[in-house]
């Protein structure tokens, strides 16, 4: 019985002690309800922004990201 409580008590202790993350995704329409553009805010993704053109037959047509320390793919 001593070793299923020392087991939980060390469970207990490794789930609450959890990492958080805070990071905010808004999500812009147009008035179609399209989503138009994406800009995130926090971590890893601070001040990334997705920008997407759609033509009249509701087809993503462009893709547009700013803001990533990343480089583009080849």
């Amino acid at each position: 019985m001593r070793a299923f409580a020392t087991i939980t008590a060390a469970l207990l202790a490794v789930a609450s002690s959890g990492a958080w993350a805070a990071e905010t995704i808004t999500y812009v329409y147009d008035a179609r309800g399209r989503v138009i553009q994406v800009n995130r805010t926090g971590t890893v993704n601070n001040n990334v922004n997705r920008t997407y053109t759609i033509d009249k037959a509701d087809n993503r047509t462009n893709k547009t990201t700013s803001g990533s320390p990343n480089p583009p793919p080849p």
